[in-house]
C-alpha cells in the first residue's frame, strides 16, 4: 500500500476498483488507466468539479459520486445512490 494513505483512503481505492470506476477513469500510478471519463489524477487538488460547475469540497465530491446526474444532467457518469455513507466517504478520500 502507498505510504501516507489513511485506512479510509485505502478502502476508497479498493472500492474504486470494485465499483468499476477504473473502467472509465484514469488515475496515474494505479491500474485505473481508462480515458473515457475524466482523468482523476490529483482530483483533490483541483478547485472545481464537474467541468467547473462545483467548488471542490468533500461534500460536493460525495454528492457528485452519489448522483452526478442530479447536478449535471446527461453527463456520462451513472448514479451511485445505493452507496452507503461510509463508502462515499472512502471514495472521496
Amino acid at each position: 500500500a502507498p505510504a501516507g494513505l489513511s485506512v479510509e483512503a485505502l478502502r476508497g481505492r479498493q472500492l474504486f476498483s470494485e465499483f468499476g470506476c477504473a473502467a472509465c477513469h484514469r488515475v496515474a500510478g494505479t491500474d485505473a488507466q481508462d480515458i473515457s471519463g475524466p482523468d482523476l489524477t490529483h482530483v483533490g487538488s483541483r478547485r472545481s468539479l464537474g467541468a467547473g460547475i462545483l467548488p471542490n469540497t468533500r461534500a460536493t465530491l460525495i454528492g457528485w459520486i452519489a448522483d452526478s446526474q442530479s447536478i449535471k444532467p446527461n453527463n456520462r457518469m451513472p448514479t451511485y445512490r445505493s452507496l452507503k455513507a461510509d463508502e462515499l466517504n472512502a471514495l472521496a478520500s
